[in-house]
């Protein structure tokens, strides 16, 4: 079963990889495309918190096409990020303490990222997940506060994720947080 799986996730991975993308700006859409278009473009995520709607302000939407991950190689990277990625991701961003300060965090705060840690109520999240394509590399990954903004991503990746089986695909809107802090100011 893992070998069949793993080579599922791996022959669809490479025919999204090698298919032909059209860029959207270059079509003639017509007007119910355009309105569509404008709104998979809009700078503002809607998802779901305890049932209700929350906007996350100025988080784009990018269709991707989602595909589960291989269980083994989703854990190494998971490992991989739990034992260093996390913590030279959190002293990086630490370097620049005038962006910090800038962005709201607290002396408290700095020193708990100078020393590789996460300040309380922030996650470090990566915009496409490693449950998907997604990868550690720095600029796949956001330091964001934990609610509502961190939980309604995680809610909407659950409402689809889960029922998922590897190398399984769905394209779906993705929220993706610019930068490497969101909110940039709290």
């Amino acid at each position: 079963m893992y070998d069949a799986s793993k080579k599922n996730y791996k022959n669809n991975l490479e025919k999204l990889n090698s298919s032909k993308r059209v860029d959207l700006d270059d079509v003639d859409l017509g007007k119910e495309a355009e309105k569509l278009k404008e709104r998979l473009e809009r700078p503002d995520f809607t998802g779901k918190l305890r049932g209700e709607n929350v906007i996350l302000k100025e988080v784009k939407v990018k269709e991707i096409s989602y595909i589960k991950r291989d269980t083994d190689e989703l854990n190494i990277l998971r490992n991989d990020f739990n034992t260093s990625v996390r913590k030279n991701f959190l002293e990086y961003l630490s370097k620049d303490v005038e962006y910090l300060k800038e962005s709201g965090f607290s002396e408290k705060d700095i020193l708990k990222l100078q020393n590789g840690r996460v300040p309380d109520g922030w996650q470090v999240h990566h915009k496409l997940p490693l449950d998907d394509s997604g990868t550690n590399s720095f600029d796949n990954l956001v330091l964001i506060k934990n609610d509502p903004f961190h939980k309604v991503i995680t809610n909407y990746q659950n409402s689809f994720a889960k029922q998922l089986e590897v190398g399984e695909i769905r394209n779906v809107n993705w929220p993706m947080p610019e930068g490497n802090i969101y909110p940039k100011k709290h």
